[in-house]
């Protein structure tokens, strides 16, 4: 069984995570209507409800497919390699082998004294009540961050002028990340634009990722089966009742990497989900256009509080009732007479002002430029200032936090990334020579 780059110790920690998230959601939700509602009965993801999170994922792939289509547009299928610096292994006659180019950690000894090293960097690792310690090192070549790097390059020609420059409804993408045998990503994007921009792209794709980082196909005779041959793959085993979960989808739970990203063609996932079904992603974002359909968001929750069509409401936010299931839960026989409601705040609260167009905040006196924080930004400043989040020097838990807002209003589809996600990363290297 390929073991995508992964230990023993990371296969054992990813099936570990992925039951104790299980066990999380089935035992434990919300009171909706007076009935306790688990949170595994309406959250889809990879290892919960996979079938409506593979349906999900082929739907949204060929919706894409499928309005490129309607608009004429010419498919270029490119993938997307890391340099040889970042890949811990490579194929040599059909066997996987040590790549002597690779930057990362080599070995960890215990040679007198114990280190952490690598090709850059050289680091003491201390025994803290005799255990090793590697919260101080730092390993920059992981699968983690190599998904990070790719985005990095891909956005060379999403801020192209050559692609920019193009009107958004003649252009659309989706994107598949994948790993190599030995755990290193790489993409896979089907691109569609207009046949006359098909030459300008290929020629920026061609700069920007010369071969072999880069390889482009303009003629796929079958673009549709070729195109899901790649989202597919990746969810081999979600698609059969009563399989075991491979080490496939421990490598992506593992690292917390998406599968699958497309262009924001369509209307908001998260619009899409509340209404189950109901319309394609392509009807939906066509009413929506076309004023059929409106949307009422909670100015401070920027929750979705209503959605109506030509016909009436068809969908409105049950009222969920926390605090009875938080008592139910803990003191059924309680007397909850003994617990006193919490006092009113005494201290005033800012007030929110504009001058000359710009925001600022008046509080006790003193006037000063209001600075949103990410759960304060409407959808589309939180969208902006994600993509403008420099990877080499935000604070991690920043962006995890981040991604994780814009995973929960649907502009990121993923998984949730504990704020420690790369600190538990970098405990668990183990003691291990590579040869």
């Amino acid at each position: 069984m390929k073991k995508y780059g992964l230990t023993d110790y990371q296969i054992e920690s990813a099936k570990n995570k992925l039951q104790f998230n299980t066990e999380y959601m089935k035992s434990n939700g919300i009171q909706l209507d007076n009935k306790f509602v688990p949170y595994a009965d309406f959250v889809a993801n990879s290892y919960i409800n996979s079938d409506r999170y593979v349906a999900e994922l082929q739907h949204r792939a060929w919706s894409i497919y499928e309005y490129a289509q309607e608009r004429k547009l010419k498919n270029i299928f490119f993938t997307l390699t890391l340099p040889s610096k970042w890949h811990a292994k490579k194929t040599f006659k059909n066997k996987l082998v040590n790549n002597p180019k690779f930057a990362g950690r080599k070995y960890i000894c215990t040679i007198n004294k114990i280190k952490f090293i690598n090709a850059h960097v050289v680091q003491k690792v201390p025994y803290i009540e005799s255990e090793l310690d590697f919260s101080q090192t730092v390993d920059k070549y992981t699968p983690r961050n190599a998904s990070k790097e790719l985005t990095k390059m891909l956005s060379k020609l999403l801020k192209d002028r050559s692609y920019t420059d193009i009107d958004k409804s003649d252009k659309c993408f989706f994107r598949v990340t994948e790993p190599h045998k030995d755990g290193t990503p790489h993409l896979h994007i089907s691109l569609f634009v207009l046949e006359k921009y098909v030459e300008r792209i290929v020629k920026a794709l061609n700069r920007f990722y010369p071969a072999p980082m880069g390889d482009i196909e303009t003629n796929v005779k079958s673009p549709v089966k070729y195109l899901m041959k790649y989202v597919l793959k990746t969810l081999d085993d979600l698609r059969e009742e009563g399989s075991s979960t491979t080490n496939l989808t421990l490598w992506y739970l593992y690292h917390g990497i998406s599968r699958f990203y497309t262009s924001r063609t369509f209307i908001s996932l998260e619009i899409y989900r509340k209404l189950n079904g109901m319309y394609t992603l392509r009807d939906l974002t066509a009413s929506y256009n076309d004023e059929l359909i409106s949307v009422q968001i909670d100015p401070e929750t920027k929750e979705i509080k209503h959605i109506e069509d030509e016909h009436g409401i068809i969908y409105t936010a049950k009222p969920i009732n926390w605090f009875e299931k938080l008592f139910q839960a803990d003191y059924d026989d309680a007397d909850l007479n003994k617990f006193e409601p919490l006092p009113e705040p005494k201290e005033a609260k800012p007030i929110d002002i504009i001058i000359d167009g710009e925001e600022f905040v008046y509080y006790k006196g003193t006037v000063s430029k209001y600075n949103k924080k990410p759960y304060q930004m409407n959808d589309f400043e939180l969208y902006q200032y994600f993509q403008s989040l420099d990877i080499d020097t935000v604070d991690d838990k920043h962006y995890i936090y981040t991604r994780n807002l814009l995973i929960e209003r649907g502009y990121v589809v993923g998984e949730r990334l504990k704020l420690t996600a790369i600190e538990d990363m970098q405990r668990e290297f183990e003691c291990e020579e590579i040869f």
